[in-house]
């Protein structure tokens, strides 16, 4: 009698990868205040980096798909990937010179455009086989561990703990996590194969919804790359309480994603994506007016809640209609997205200094509700 397959462990593999990561992402964030000035830099320079971040990320995330993946497995590339990043904010703390700074964000952006189509792909692969609504708790992961890693750095931040300290033990519990992606990760046998690796255009439907993704991430690495600065110096929060807005915003995220599968049953995709997007946005937009810290923090909660499944259902939407394999598909739909990352923090970072973060966050519930808008009507439409 053959072993029945326990795919829960696959999940659990994978989402402790995507919570790892945003951990190490949050904790740095968080420290952007101390970035900017152990580095000696402005917003716009420290954009720069998260700028080529993006870009190498969007290189490095089809070359993957298209010859690493099919060769060694999405469980290898997950393992390289954590590896590779374990120590790179150790460096840039270590190493205070902006033009290492600029190089570890490159070869950061490398190693994610290797981890996010693997990760995505895999999760694609156990919806497959488990018929589950698995990429909404997914992005849970992603959510909780924004908030352990807010939670611990509005910790030190507030102790003055030395970041250089920090990260590395940080950077060595990440390294020996990696041990576990051998014995727990998705076994190439049940990976998806690519024989004929190749480069493809989106069709008109998959450029919709990656266009979309792109905005998303442009959008909400103004919460994540800059929430910290702006509670501290446009609301004049205390600094202990610096990673809060991301905190907030995460709990908001983790609840909504919990609630996903059942709240797609009792209504539709389309509530739970777009409708529910555009509610939180204008519910954000009032408590930013407030500029009382504690109403905007509640807000967060609720925007966090609202917005939180949109990025799950585009790719469930893009799987489904797309006619190209799942690993291409996925390519298509993360690495078009990840380009926010390349010009959101650009943007971002020019107009913080010229406008003020405030300003930002009124921008970012715009878009939410102009790409809300564009995904009903895409949804309505099934353009191909």
């Amino acid at each position: 009698m053959a072993q029945e397959i326990n795919y829960n462990k696959f999940f659990l593999a994978a989402y402790s990868q995507g919570a790892i990561v945003m951990f190490l992402i949050s904790t740095y964030f968080v420290y952007t205040p101390i970035v900017l000035e152990s580095l000696k830099i402005t917003e716009t320079e420290f954009a720069l980096g998260i700028t080529v971040f993006g870009i190498t990320n969007i290189i490095i995330n089809q070359i993957a798909t298209r010859f690493l993946l099919p060769k060694i497995g999405t469980t290898n590339c997950l393992i390289i990937a954590r590896l590779s990043y374990a120590f790179i904010p150790f460096l840039i703390f270590y190493i205070p010179k902006y033009e290492v700074y600029i190089l570890l964000c490159i070869f950061w952006g490398a190693v994610v455009g290797i981890q996010a189509p693997s990760l995505f792909t895999q999760i694609a692969i156990l919806e497959s086989k488990t018929k589950k609504i698995l990429n909404p708790i997914f992005k849970s992961c992603f959510s909780v561990g924004s908030i352990f890693g807010a939670l611990l750095a509005s910790l030190c931040f507030g102790l003055k703990v030395d970041p250089k300290l920090l990260f590395a033990l940080i950077g060595v519990f990440i390294f020996l996590s990696s041990i576990s992606m051998f014995f727990f990760g998705l076994p190439k046998k049940l990976d998806f194969v690519d024989k004929s690796p190749s480069f493809s255009l989106p069709s008109k439907t998959i450029l919709l919804y990656a266009l979309v993704n792109m905005m998303i991430f442009a959008s909400i690495g103004i919460i994540l790359n800059w929430s910290s600065l702006w509670f501290i110096n446009d609301l004049l929060g205390p600094v202990y309480l610096a990673g809060f807005v991301l905190l907030f915003f995460n709990i908001g995220e983790i609840s909504a994603n919990i609630m996903a599968s059942r709240l797609i049953k009792i209504f539709n995709e389309k509530f739970v994506g777009p409708y529910l997007t555009i509610i939180g946005s204008v519910v954000l937009i009032f408590t930013i007016v407030s500029q009382n810290i504690y109403i905007i923090l509640i807000g967060m909660i609720i925007f966090g809640f609202s917005c939180s499944n949109m990025q799950p259902i585009i790719f469930r939407q893009a799987i489904k209609y797309s006619k190209d394999s799942i690993p291409k598909t996925i390519s298509h739909i993360s690495s078009i997205g990840f380009s926010g990352l390349v010009f959101g923090p650009a943007i971002v970072g020019f107009s913080a200094e010229k406008l003020g973060l405030t300003f930002n966050m009124y921008a970012l519930c715009f878009v939410f509700i102009s790409i809300s808008i564009l995904t009903v009507s895409l949804m309505r439409t099934e353009v191909t």
